[in-house]
């Protein structure tokens, strides 16, 4: 939906304030201008009703039968390259995954390097490893009785990030903290089908205090 393009949108707008004129609205591709046939389609509809004028330096829009057919042929050529794209993305990192390295936005207390075997891993990142470590084995001893008491010590470190402009943390933030297996060196992702395993990366704590974590969890 081009609603969810904020440049899209302020296109439109800086459009429907400017009714008196006549723009021409220039993309420098064809891909560039919709992600999807429907999208493309709808996004012309509303560039014509503002009487703005498309001219693409890739593709020459023709309001013909032909034309218009051309054109829906590429947006939807554009749809298929972009899906089949986004696929073997998501079937690469899958297979990195079962391969133990962790593919998603790195977690508090870590830090993304170039691994000798290609791509990236996982590394500590200081002062915030430390930070997380003590919180979570904190955790697993008792040290912490209560995820407050979690949540608390995190914020009580100015390096740590926090949630909310106030320095808060929210409650489900400390939930999901302290149930990540990534912070004992070990990956998995349920929506994949890949089943927990020791990760390439060092971990912040042991695997057995991640097992008392979650059992204190429950």
């Amino acid at each position: 939906d081009f609603l969810k393009r904020s440049g899209m949108v302020a296109l439109l707008s800086y459009l429907d304030a400017q009714r008196d004129k006549n723009y021409v609205v220039i993309f420098d591709d064809l891909k560039r201008f919709a992600r999807d046939t429907e999208f493309h389609i709808k996004l012309r509809r509303e560039f014509k009703l503002r009487n703005a004028s498309i001219e693409c330096l890739n593709f020459k829009f023709e309001d013909t039968p032909e034309g218009k057919f051309i054109e829906t042929v590429f947006a939807a050529h554009g749809e298929l390259e972009r899906e089949q794209n986004g696929r073997q993305v998501l079937q690469k990192m899958k297979a990195r995954l079962e391969q133990g390295y962790w593919v998603y936005r790195r977690p508090i207390g870590y830090e993304y390097i170039e691994s000798k075997g290609g791509g990236k891993i996982l590394v500590p990142h200081e002062p915030l490893a430390s930070i997380v470590a003590e919180a979570l084995d904190g955790f697993a001893t008792g040290r912490f009785q209560t995820q407050v008491e979690v949540q608390r010590f995190l914020e009580s470190k100015p390096e740590y990030p926090k949630d909310r402009p106030d320095g808060t943390i929210r409650a489900t933030t400390i939930t999901r903290f302290l149930n990540k297996p990534v912070y004992a060196g070990y990956v998995e992702s349920p929506k994949w089908d890949v089943s927990l395993r020791e990760g390439k990366h060092k971990g912040l704590i042991s695997f057995a205090a991640h097992r008392r974590i979650k059992e204190r969890l429950k």
